[in-house]
């Protein structure tokens, strides 16, 4: 480790234990307004906190968040999100973005034991799958679909794991099962996430008191019902290329 890297991590884990703090006390209210709130009320208080939570993660960490195109996200709706997955600040940066709309993230189960992570994602409306386990998969499928049929929303990556660089693997189909199945209406809103991997993955450790650029960009709402069987069973690979070619344009413009 680098004499850098031992500088560094004294700021880290204060920075990390205040962010831990707060998110604890927001899991903590959400779940004690499940109990007598309407889940309009409860999507609202999600959207409200965590905007206000991410705000000050990004200030906290330097973190330069540009935002493009939010206002292609339906707001009366729920809406599942098909982002590119760079690294653990995506999750950050799209709860950022998105403002005061509250949304959800389908997780591997390995998160459900991470302290503090697991109960939050949990509380927000976010779910678990067990990878290999089709029975499971399809119990939280089931259960999601229901929650997006009340408006929830969720955000999931197909690419299955942290790309840890800007480029982008293979969008896997089976992901898009909970975008295409159980005739929920939510629309498709594909995300495009460039610069999270330089909070952490590029080095091995998190970078702070330096400016880090992140760009999330929302691409267009795709509708399933306006879909052919033959356009649904491509849309992996036509979400994957859309996200490509706009990765590719953002980098474009980072080099001018």
């Amino acid at each position: 480790m680098s004499i850098s890297k031992y500088i560094m991590l004294p700021i880290n884990t204060f920075s990390v234990i205040k962010q831990l703090a707060r998110m604890e006390k927001i899991r903590k209210n959400i779940d004690k307004l499940r109990k007598t709130a309407s889940p309009a009320e409860v999507r609202s208080y999600i959207g409200n906190y965590s905007s206000t939570l991410m705000k000050q993660v990004a200030k906290d960490f330097k973190l330069n968040i540009s935002v493009i195109d939010r206002d292609k996200v339906p707001e009366n709706e729920g809406c599942v999100f098909i982002s590119n997955h760079q690294g653990y600040l995506d999750v950050v940066a799209i709860l950022y973005a998105l403002g005061n709309k509250q949304s959800g993230f389908l997780g591997k189960s390995e998160l459900r034991k991470v302290p503090f992570v697991g109960k939050w994602i949990e509380s927000v409306g976010g779910y678990f799958i067990e990878r290999g386990n089709a029975r499971s998969s399809l119990k939280v499928f089931k259960e999601s679909w229901k929650h997006l049929k009340d408006g929830d929303s969720m955000v999931i990556f197909p690419e299955g794991t942290r790309s840890q660089g800007p480029h982008l693997n293979e969008y896997k189909a089976g992901a898009f099962k909970l975008a295409t199945g159980g005739n929920t209406g939510a629309p498709l809103v594909p995300i495009v996430v460039d610069g999270a991997y330089h909070w952490f993955e590029e080095q091995g450790y998190l970078r702070t008191g330096e400016d880090i650029v992140v760009t999330v960009q929302f691409l267009d709402p795709i509708y399933i019902d306006d879909l052919s069987r033959e356009e649904i069973k491509k849309l992996p690979k036509t979400i994957q290329d859309m996200t490509k070619s706009t990765l590719d344009h953002i980098h474009i413009l980072r080099r001018k």
